[in-house]
C-alpha cells in the first residue's frame, strides 16, 4: 500500500515531478558525458606517450637506464626479437641506438639525444613517418639523413637539406663525428622533448659508434593488449635475465600521476553533480510535504504510524530517481557510443593540448563499472534527499495540520 500511495502522490503534480525527473536525466547525462570525455583525454595522453616515447615496454642493458653511455648495449638483436615474437602477445618490436651527442652548425651547437632507428620498424612502432611536419622520412635515398624539430633547426640556424655535424663518443672512448643532412622536421606534439631529440638511421650511427653489427641500446616492444603488460614484463624479466625490462609506467611515471589526478577530479565531479541533484530533490519534496500538510495530518489522525509516513515520502524521492536514472544513463550511453566512434575535434585548442601531450581528437569511453557507480550514487542521493522532508512530515501535529488550508 505504501508503494502505491507513493506512486500516486508523485503524479499529483505531474509538471513538478516532470521537472525534477528532467533535471535528474540531464544531470546523469552530463555526468556520463564528462566522465567519458575525461577518460578519453587520459587515454589520448597515454596512447600518445606510448606511441611517441615509451612503447609498452623497453629493454635495455641493466646499467644503461642510470648511465646512458654508448658502451652499455645489448647484443645480438636477432636473439631478442626471436624470443619476443615467439609470444603471440607481441605485436611489433624495434631496436634502437641511443647516443648522447652534440649537433653543430655554423650558427651554434646544441646537446641532443640521437636515436638510431630502422625506418620500417619505426613506422610500425611509433608512426614516426606520420609525425613529419615538413620534409622527407628517413627512408629517403640520401646519405646520412637526420630528422630534427623545427625548434632545434631554428636554434641551430639550419633549413631543410642543410647539413649538421653530429659528435659523440664511440665505444672505444674516442671522439667520433659525422655530417648529416636535415631531410625533415618532425613534431610529436611534445615541443620540450622534440627540441632535445633527433632521429637518424640505425646503420649510419652503428658505423660511427663502432658497435657490434646487431647491437642496440633500446628495444621497444608493443603488445596487442596493454592489459598484458604487467604479466609479460614479469615473465620476460626471467627470460632476459641479463637485461632490464621496464613498462611504460616505469619509464614515464607522470602518466600514473596524471591518471590519478584525473580520477580524483572525476570523483569530485560526481560529488558536485550529486549534491546539486540532492538539493533539487529536497526542495521539491519539501514543497510536496507543505502542500499536503492537511492530508498527512489526516493520515496521522486515523492511525497511520510515523514509520509508514516516513517510508512513503522517502519512496516518492526514490521512485522519481529510479525512473529518471535509466533514461539519463541510456542517453549518456548513446552519446558516448556515438562520440567514441566519431571523436570530438578539439583542433581549436591544439596548441594548448599539445603542450600536455594530448591529441586533438578525443574518443570518449566509459566502462560498465562506472555506469553502475553512477546509478548507485544516485540511489543513495535519492534516499538522503528523502530523509529531511520525511522528518518534516512525521513531525507534523495532526490537529494543527488538519486545520491547514
Amino acid at each position: 500500500m505504501i508503494i502505491k500511495l507513493a506512486w500516486l502522490n508523485i503524479w499529483r503534480n505531474p509538471v513538478r515531478t516532470g521537472v525534477v525527473m528532467a533535471a535528474v536525466v540531464i544531470g546523469i547525462w552530463a555526468l556520463v558525458f564528462l566522465l567519458g570525455f575525461f577518460n578519453g583525454m587520459v587515454d589520448s595522453y597515454i596512447n600518445a606517450t606510448i606511441e611517441s616515447r615509451t612503447s609498452h615496454l623497453q629493454i635495455h642493458h641493466p646499467e644503461f637506464v642510470e648511465d646512458p653511455e654508448v658502451i652499455f648495449y645489448l647484443d645480438p638483436a636477432e636473439l631478442f626479437r626471436e624470443k619476443l615474437h615467439a609470444d603471440n602477445r607481441v605485436k611489433t618490436t624495434a631496436e634502437r641506438l641511443v647516443l648522447q651527442g652534440l649537433l653543430s652548425s655554423a650558427s651554434g651547437s646544441r646537446g641532443v639525444m640521437v636515436k638510431g632507428v630502422k625506418p620500417e620498424q619505426e613506422k610500425e612502432i611509433s608512426a614516426l613517418d606520420r609525425k613529419l611536419a615538413e620534409g622527407e622520412y628517413l627512408d629517403v635515398d640520401r646519405r646520412n639523413p637526420i630528422l630534427v624539430s623545427k625548434g632545434m633547426g631554428r636554434r641551430l640556424g639550419v633549413s631543410l637539406n642543410q647539413h649538421l655535424v653530429l659528435s659523440f663518443q664511440n665505444v672505444d672512448g674516442e671522439f667520433a663525428s659525422g655530417r648529416f643532412r636535415v631531410v625533415g622536421w618532425y613534431d610529436t606534439g611534445n615541443t620540450q622533448e622534440d627540441d632535445m631529440m633527433a632521429f637518424a638511421r640505425y646503420d649510419d650511427l652503428l658505423a660511427l659508434s663502432l658497435m657490434e653489427e646487431s647491437a642496440f641500446h633500446e628495444m621497444a616492444v608493443i603488445l596487442h593488449d596493454i592489459k598484458d603488460v604487467p604479466a609479460f614484463q614479469s615473465e620476460f624479466s626471467e627470460v632476459f635475465d641479463d637485461a632490464r625490462i621496464r613498462s611504460y609506467t616505469e619509464i614515464s611515471p607522470d602518466m600514473v600521476l596524471y591518471n590519478e589526478q584525473i580520477k580524483t577530479m572525476l570523483s569530485i565531479v560526481i560529488i558536485v553533480v550529486m549534491i546539486a541533484l540532492l538539493f533539487g530533490i529536497i526542495n521539491t519534496m519539501l514543497m510536496a510535504v507543505l502542500e499536503r500538510q492537511r492530508e498527512l495530518g489526516m493520515l496521522l489522525a486515523i492511525g497511520m504510524n510515523q514509520r509508514k509516513i516516513f517510508s512513503m515520502i522517502t519512496l516518492e524521492s526514490i521512485i522519481m530517481c529510479v525512473i529518471a536514472a535509466p533514461i539519463g544513463v541510456l542517453i549518456g550511453y548513446g552519446t558516448i557510443g556515438f562520440l567514441g566512434k566519431a571523436g570530438i575535434d578539439l583542433r581549436t585548442w591544439s596548441d594548448g593540448l599539445e603542450q600536455f601531450g594530448i591529441g586533438t581528437l578525443i574518443y570518449p569511453n566509459l566502462g560498465w563499472a562506472t555506469y553502475v557507480e553512477i546509478v548507485f550514487a544516485l540511489v543513495i542521493t535519492a534516499i538522503v534527499a528523502g530523509i529531511y522532508p520525511s522528518i518534516k512530515a512525521i513531525s507534523l501535529k495532526p490537529v494543527e495540520a488538519i486545520r491547514k488550508l
